[in-house]
């Protein structure tokens, strides 16, 4: 019943050369082609993949088919990992030219909605897609009434079957601050309504975010949020984590193992900005016992 597995985000891969960062399109191919052996080498039971794969809408000025040449090659490197590989999309798929998905999908699986994955015994993934209901320009996503429902009801379906459930989406369920009036910034679209439906569903143990490139662990009532730092600038790493027998969620942060790419990415930022990047060393690496895990599987 014990699970491994690791979590990755934000590698935003492009081709050829960007106009404001000419270096950066060959970074992010040698930061998947180092990725791959150093996932593998855990050996995890799976990898899943928290959106912005590529930087898309948004992320460049790619017009033409480097899009979908960026696409191909992080797909076709993506391959070589050898555990299971479940994505979500980023705010940075869309397209450039007509911030849709299409071409993404034609070579890179995710769900439409919401979709239940079974990653292990007793272990549920909840993969979803919060911006194909979003307009393109807006970057953190929308929770919407279907995929509220449909989390519920995979909710409920775990807890009857003893399962532990985590959700898996690109934007970050806890905002970083409000507006005086109290509205809510910065996280995904309704996410007041979202954070009341897990609060309500004692099957999900956790949620697993990236998007804003930095490592936060938050123990909301007696779930977990883990929001995880990128690969494609600081702190430029992933995290390893356990769920165990005896509800505990470990969770280990690896830095890329490309020494010279960590180097220049740290040197081009400020000590402050890399700092909070990186968050504490409890955002990175930590053992939190979790109540619903513990209930589930005992």
């Amino acid at each position: 019943m014990p699970s491994h597995f690791v979590f990755i985000t934000d590698n935003h891969h492009q081709v050829g050369a960007s106009a404001g960062e000419p270096g950066k399109a060959p970074r992010t191919q040698r930061i998947l082609e180092a990725l791959v052996p150093q996932v593998n080498a855990l050996s995890p039971d799976f990898v899943l993949h928290g959106g912005d794969v590529v930087a898309g809408h948004g992320g460049c000025d790619d017009k033409g088919d480097r899009y979908e040449r960026a696409i191909e090659e992080a797909a076709r490197i993506l391959t070589g990992l050898t555990a299971p590989l479940h994505v979500i999309p980023g705010n940075h798929d869309r397209d450039p030219v007509d911030g849709s998905f299409a071409r993404f999908t034609e070579r890179i699986e995710f769900p439409d909605v919401l979709e239940i994955v079974e990653v292990g015994p007793r272990l549920r993934v909840a993969l979803a897609n919060v911006y194909e209901s979003e307009l393109p320009g807006v970057h953190h996503g929308l929770w919407t009434e279907d995929q509220d429902r449909l989390l519920r009801e995979a909710a409920a379906s775990a807890l009857e079957d003893r399962c532990a459930l985590i959700l898996l989406q690109h934007a970050w369920v806890l905002e970083p601050r409000r507006l005086p009036d109290g509205t809510p910034i910065g996280a995904v679209k309704r996410c007041l309504e979202l954070r009341e439906t897990i609060a309500g569903c004692p099957a999900i143990v956790a949620v697993l975010t990236g998007h804003r490139h930095r490592n936060r662990i938050s123990v909301v009532r007696d779930y977990l949020v883990a929001d995880t730092g990128c690969l494609v600038e600081a702190p430029m790493g992933f995290r390893e984590i356990w769920l165990q027998d005896d509800g505990t969620f470990l969770t280990r942060w690896h830095r890329l193992d490309a020494p010279d790419l960590v180097k220049s990415a740290f040197a081009s930022r400020t000590e402050e900005q890399n700092d909070r990047s990186e968050g504490e060393e409890w955002d990175r690496n930590a053992e939190i016992f979790l109540p619903r895990l513990f209930d589930l599987w005992n």
